[in-house]
C-alpha cells in the first residue's frame, strides 16, 4: 500500500481537528473532565457540620446546696452570661427609672403675647361676646387696652414656668428628662415643673390679683386662650434614651480565665455558681466537632457545580470549539482546581495574616486571555472568584477584590506585543485588589493597620501573578509548542536565518514577503484578527522558494524566464513544490505548526491559471483534449482560519500592484474586487470564519496598503489577468 504524501497527511490532520475526531474530541472525555473537575472543587468546600455536645442545663434548685460533683476548672476563658430571669429584670428596672423625654418649645412665650394680641384684636373687631364667653358690655380702646396690658403682666410673672403638656399623673418617675441640644440632656424633678391643670389654676390666681372685678372674667378668658406649655413630650426621643439604656445593661457577670476552678466539692453553691457553670457549657460549643453528612456533602458538590456551570455552559453555547478540545477544556479545569485548592489552603491555614489575598487569580485570568481570548477570561475568572467565596465560607468580599483584579489583569495582556507588557500588569492588579480591599475594609470597620497589611499583600500578589505567568507560560510553550503572541515574537524578527537565507537566495521573494506581512498585518487590525500571528505567517509563507527561486516571476529580475522551455503541467508541477518544500523546511526549522499552516493555506485550492490557460490554448492547437484542472491546482486545505484567509488577499493583493500597468487607487480597488469575486466563487473563503462584513473591511484595509507599493512586477502573458496564480 502506498505511503500517504505530506499533503494527504496534512489534509487528513485538519479535518480530524475540524470534525472532532480521536480521544481529545470525545465527549466521554470531556464529561470526565467536567466530572472530576466538580468533583475536586466539591471538595474543597466544607462539607461537614458541626458536633453540638449536649448542653447543661441550670439547676437553679442547686442554690444555696454544697457542690457534690468533682472539680470543674476552666479548660479555656468564657464570658459568664447572666441568666435570662435575671438580665430581664435589671433590664425592667432600668427601664422603670428611664424618665419621659421633654423638649422645650423656644417661641412658647412669644407664641403666648401674639395670641394675646390675637384675642384683643378680635374682640376689637366683633366686640360682642362669643359663645361660651364671658358676657360683657361694649368695651372702648381704653379697656381693651387696659385688658391687654393685664394679660400681658401676668405672663411675664410666669414667663419662667416649666409647663408640660401631660397630667403629672401619667409621669411613672418623680422627675423628666430635658432635651435641650444634641447630646445634652438633664433632668428635672417633677416638682419644678408645672401641668396645665396646675399652671391654669396659678394663672386665675394672678389674672385676681392684677384684674380689677369687672375686667376678670375677661382677662381670665384672654389668658387661658393665651397660654400654652412650655415643654412638649418627644415618644421617639424617649423611646432611644430607653433603647440605649437597655444596651447598657451588662449580660454578663464578668470573665472566667483558663484554668480557674469554677466549683470545688463542699463549695456552696450560688446564683453566680450555677451561671458560670451553663456559660462554660454554652462555650463549649465553640469548640464543636465536625461531622460528615450525606445532605451536607451533596450539598457541597452541588454548590461547585453550580458555580463550575458558569464557565462551561458558556463554553459549551459560546465557544464550542474550545469545549470540544479536551485538552484545552483540561487546562481551564486544572485552573479552577487549583484556585479552589488555594482557597482552600486560606482558609484551614491558622494564620492571622490575610492570605486569601494571595490567591493568583490574576494570573490564571492573564494565562486564559493569552493562550483562548479575553471573554473567555472574563467567565473564568468570574468563576474563579466564585469558587473562592465558596470555599471560604461565602468570603463575598475576597471574591469581589480577586475578581477586579483579575479581570484588568486580562484586560492588559489582550493584546499582547512584548513579554514587558506583562509586568505593566502590576498596576492594574494591584489597583484592581487594592481599591476592593480598601473600600470593604472601611465598610467593614477595619483598622487602618489591617487595611495597610492587606495592601500589603494585595501587591505581593500583584508581582507574584505576572512572575507566574510568565513561568506557566514558558513551560507550556515549550512543552505542548503552543503559540502564543510572546512566542511569535520570537519569530517577528527579520535575523531569523531562515528569513536570512531567503533574503541572500530570493530577494524578489524576500521583498514580496515583507509587503505581503504589511498589507496582512493593516488589514487583520482592521477586524481585530490576530495581527501579529498573520504578520509572522506572512514572512514565511514563501519560503518554499528557496529551492527553485528562479522559476517565480519576482525573482526573475536580469534572468530569463525559464518556464517558456517548460510545459504548462511540469511548470504547475515546479510553482506547487514550493508548497511543499515550505512545509519541509519551516518543520526542519522547528517552526510552531500555526505558522506552518500558513504555507499550504494561503493558495488554498487555487487553480494556477496561467499555465492552465497555456495548456488548454496547446491542447486546442493540438486537437486533444483540454487538460484536467487538478494537474493545476494547488493541494491545499483552504483558509481555516481568519488569518489564513486574510494571507491569501494580500498575497493576491501585492502581486496586483506590480503587475496592473496603472497605479491609480480606483484601479487597485477594482482588480483587488476581481480577485475577491474569483476567489469567492472558487469556493476558497467557504472554510474560513470570516464574515462578509470583514471581509469589506480587509478589502478596504488592502487597498489603502496597496497604493504605497510601487515597483512593478514582471507577468508572465496572462498571468497579467490573474498575477497571483504565481505567488
Amino acid at each position: 500500500m502506498a505511503t500517504p504524501t505530506l499533503f494527504a497527511r496534512l489534509q487528513q490532520r485538519l479535518r480530524t481537528t475540524e470534525e472532532g475526531e480521536g480521544i481529545r474530541f470525545s465527549v466521554g472525555l470531556r464529561v470526565a473532565i467536567i466530572g472530576a473537575t466538580v468533583l475536586l472543587c466539591g471538595l474543597f468546600f466544607p462539607w461537614w457540620t458541626e458536633e453540638v455536645p449536649p448542653q447543661w442545663v441550670p439547676q437553679w434548685e442547686l442554690v444555696g446546696t454544697r457542690w457534690r460533683g468533682p472539680v470543674v476548672q476552666a479548660e479555656y476563658s468564657f464570658v459568664v452570661r447572666k441568666p435570662t430571669e435575671v438580665y430581664e429584670q435589671e433590664v425592667r428596672r432600668a427601664l422603670d427609672s428611664v424618665a419621659p423625654v421633654f423638649v422645650p418649645l423656644s417661641n412658647a412665650r412669644s407664641e403666648w403675647y401674639s395670641r394675646i394680641a390675637l384675642v384683643v384684636d378680635s374682640l376689637r373687631r366683633a366686640p360682642s361676646p362669643s359663645e361660651g364667653s364671658v358676657e360683657a358690655e361694649q368695651w372702648g380702646g381704653e379697656q381693651l387696652e387696659m385688658l391687654q396690658r393685664i394679660a400681658e403682666r401676668v405672663f411675664r410673672e410666669v414667663a419662667e414656668w416649666k409647663v408640660i403638656d401631660r397630667p403629672k399623673g401619667q409621669i411613672p418617675t418623680p422627675w423628666i428628662t430635658l432635651w435641650q441640644r444634641p447630646a445634652m440632656w438633664t433632668t428635672l424633678p417633677l416638682g419644678q415643673v408645672l401641668d396645665s391643670a396646675e399652671g391654669s389654676a396659678l394663672l386665675r390666681t394672678l389674672v385676681r390679683r392684677y384684674s380689677p372685678p369687672e375686667l376678670e372674667p375677661l382677662v381670665a378668658e384672654v389668658v387661658q386662650k393665651a397660654f400654652r406649655p412650655t415643654l412638649v413630650y418627644d415618644e421617639k426621643l424617649t423611646d432611644s434614651l430607653r433603647w440605649a439604656v437597655r444596651q447598657s445593661v451588662p449580660r454578663t457577670w464578668g470573665v472566667v480565665r483558663e484554668g480557674e476552678i469554677i466549683v470545688a466539692p463542699g463549695d456552696v453553691v450560688t446564683d453566680t455558681t450555677v451561671a458560670k457553670l451553663a456559660s462554660y457549657a454554652n462555650a463549649r460549643l465553640l469548640q464543636s466537632e465536625r461531622r460528615i453528612t450525606l445532605p451536607t456533602l451533596m450539598g457541597s458538590f452541588g454548590h461547585a457545580a453550580l458555580i463550575c456551570s458558569v464557565l462551561f455552559v458558556y463554553l459549551g453555547f459560546l465557544r464550542p470549539r474550545i469545549f470540544r478540545d479536551a485538552l484545552q477544556l483540561a487546562g481551564l479545569a486544572v485552573g479552577l482546581v487549583a484556585i479552589a485548592a488555594l482557597a482552600w489552603l486560606s482558609r484551614v491555614a491558622e494564620s492571622d495574616l490575610p492570605l486569601e489575598y494571595l490567591i493568583v487569580i490574576p494570573a490564571l485570568s492573564m494565562l486564559v486571555a493569552i493562550l483562548l481570548d479575553s471573554r473567555t477570561a472574563f467567565y473564568t475568572t468570574v468563576t474563579a472568584a466564585l469558587l473562592v467565596a465558596g470555599v471560604r465560607n461565602g468570603d463575598y468580599p475576597t471574591g469581589l477584590a480577586l475578581m477586579l483584579g483579575g479581570m484588568l489583569a486580562a484586560y492588559t495582556v489582550r493584546d499582547l506585543e512584548s513579554r514587558r507588557q506583562l509586568f505593566r500588569s502590576l498596576f492594574f492588579i494591584a489597583l484592581g485588589i487594592g481599591t476592593a480591599a480598601v473600600v470593604l475594609g472601611i465598610a467593614q470597620g477595619r483598622s487602618l493597620e489591617d487595611v495597610l497589611l492587606r495592601c500589603g499583600f494585595v501587591a505581593a500578589n500583584a508581582g507574584l501573578s505576572p512572575v507566574l505567568t510568565f513561568g506557566i507560560l514558558l513551560l507550556l510553550e515549550r512543552t505542548f509548542n503552543i503559540v502564543t503572541d510572546m512566542r511569535l515574537l520570537e519569530y517577528s524578527s527579520l535575523e531569523n536565518p531562515l528569513l536570512q537565507e531567503l533574503q541572500r537566495k530570493a530577494p524578489g521573494t524576500y521583498q514580496h514577503t515583507l509587503n505581503v506581512a504589511r498589507l496582512a498585518e493593516h488589514a487583520a487590525r482592521a477586524i481585530g484578527a490576530r495581527a501579529l500571528l498573520v504578520r509572522v505567517g506572512a514572512y514565511f509563507h514563501d519560503i518554499g522558494k528557496l529551492a527553485k527561486p528562479e522559476y517565480f516571476a519576482e525573482n526573475q529580475i536580469g534572468l530569463d524566464n525559464k518556464h517558456e522551455r517548460l510545459p504548462p503541467k511540469k511548470s504547475a508541477a515546479i510553482i506547487r513544490e514550493h508548497v511543499t518544500e515550505g512545509i519541509e523546511l519551516a518543520r526542519s526549522y522547528g517552526l510552531p505548526p500555526q505558522i506552518v499552516d500558513f504555507i499550504p493555506q494561503h493558495h488554498g485550492t487555487m487553480l494556477i491559471r496561467a499555465f492552465w490557460q497555456k495548456a488548454v490554448e496547446q491542447a486546442r492547437q493540438r486537437g486533444e483534449p483540454p487538460p484536467s484542472e487538478e494537474d493545476f491546482r494547488y493541494f491545499g486545505p483552504k483558509p481555516q482560519t481568519k488569518e489564513a484567509a486574510i494571507l491569501m488577499l494580500a498575497d493576491a493583493a501585492e502581486a496586483l500592484t506590480h503587475a496592473l500597468p496603472s497605479q491609480e487607487p480606483d484601479r487597485l480597488a477594482a482588480a483587488l474586487d476581481e480577485v475577491i469575486r474569483e476567489r469567492i466563487v472558487d469556493g476558497q473563503l467557504d472554510e474560513s470564519p470570516l464574515s462578509f462584513h470583514e471581509l469589506q473591511r480587509v478589502r478596504d484595509a488592502l487597498v489603502e496598503g496597496m497604493v504605497g507599493i510601487q515597483h512593478r512586477r514582471v507577468s508572465y502573458g496572462a498571468a497579467t489577468a490573474q498575477p497571483a496564480a504565481l505567488s
